[in-house]
């Protein structure tokens, strides 16, 4: 579980700490940092990965002018504390940042850091000197991954553990087709039908509910299948029931970008929101979806995060959102002239007899 993330020198975010909670609504007018917190996340799973530093001299705080830039994660893993950090340095008119220090620690004893390029193990033997490839602008972390038994815990935490979820529906951006399977989701779900031939093979119960789910939602569901279109290729198709009772299938590009999203959304929620331990970001769960849709998808996904004791943290500005989650578990970020993102939480004026999503429309929240 996710307990929290510090930033510092990141586009609008100065000396910045969030600490989410198990479930939680993030508020805020465009532009006051929502999407950038869940891009700190994307890029620090990517520089994880072992990708040149993603952490661009672009990323900076523009009015600051400062060389380093801070990212640290609290994470709770098997009732231990784990702490990273990762500290980048701009050289003049570089482009790409340098790892200047990167340091994992549990309960409070670090088990591996690299300073400088020297690069030392905490476990099993104090400090032992790595003998591992030194690269200034890559992590360290991802090359010794398999070094210790902490080390890779953490990224198997944060590569299949944490996903952060930017529903987009369009034909050309949600893939139907594929020639193999993904067993992780890519942040957009543009690989759909390569994340559903996984899952279909490797979680049939979920997929159970996830069927039972999309039977009870869109008018008409029956099914999904993976239909061969080739040697090792397959498309996803979606069967409904006409008014005649006549079964007719679609593609899934050629359903509506409502329907689309729906069946993505339903397959987060059953796929990663009900899994044990999963820590979620949407980002506009909404977008496409009706009043009446995106209910029982929430009150359904409420139900799931508690059971599975992991976190799922939505971004929105839906009133049906609004309405259900502000008052108990709103974080509002906000910029005060376009200066850093701070946040509180959302409260509002006492005795309007107005929903959460009237107060905000009228701007009368923390008044």
């Amino acid at each position: 579980m996710l307990k929290r993330l510090y930033i510092d020198n990141f586009r609008g975010f100065v000396n910045f700490e969030y600490k989410p909670e198990r479930k939680q609504l993030l508020l805020g007018a465009n532009g006051s940092g929502k999407s950038s917190l869940l891009d700190a996340i994307e890029l620090l799973k990517g520089f994880l990965r072992g990708i040149d530093n993603p952490f661009l001299a672009t990323t900076t705080t523009r009015w600051l002018k400062l060389p380093e830039q801070v990212f640290e994660l609290e994470v709770s893993l098997d009732g231990k504390a784990y702490v990273y950090r990762v500290e980048n340095h701009f050289a003049k008119d570089a482009p790409v940042a340098e790892v200047r220090l990167e340091r994992l620690s549990v309960s409070g004893e670090p088990v591996f850091e690299q300073v400088g390029g020297r690069i030392r193990f905490f476990a099993p033997k104090p400090e032992a000197l790595a003998s591992l490839p030194w690269k200034a602008t890559r992590s360290s972390l991802y090359l010794a991954r398999l070094s210790t038994p902490e080390v890779d815990r953490f990224l198997i935490w944060i590569f299949e553990h944490v996903f952060c979820i930017r529903i987009d529906p369009w034909p050309e951006a949600m893939s139907d087709t594929t020639d193999g399977e993904d067993a992780l989701p890519e942040n957009e779900l543009d690989n759909l039908g390569a994340w559903y031939r996984h899952l279909v093979q490797a979680d049939p119960e979920a997929n159970v509910n996830l069927l039972r789910s999309l039977t009870e939602t869109l008018d008409g569901f029956v099914s999904l299948q993976l239909d061969p279109i080739g040697a090792n290729t397959r498309i996803l198709r979606a069967n409904f029931l006409q008014a005649g009772r006549e079964k007719i299938t679609y593609p899934l590009s050629e359903l509506s970008d409502g329907q689309r999203c729906l069946i993505a959304l339903y397959m987060v929620l059953h796929f990663l929101i009900s899994k044990r331990g999963n820590t979620v970001f949407i980002d506009e769960p909404d977008n496409f979806v009706s009043l009446r849709e995106i209910q029982p998808w929430l009150l359904a996904a409420e139900d799931a995060v508690q059971e599975s004791k992991g976190q799922l943290i939505l971004i929105s500005h839906h009133p049906e959102i609004l309405n259900y989650w502000a008052r108990e578990f709103g974080l509002r970020l906000f910029r005060e002239e376009n200066g850093q993102v701070k946040t509180k939480p959302y409260s509002e004026v006492v005795d309007t007899g107005l929903e959460p999503a009237e107060t905000i429309a009228r701007g009368w929240e923390d008044e």
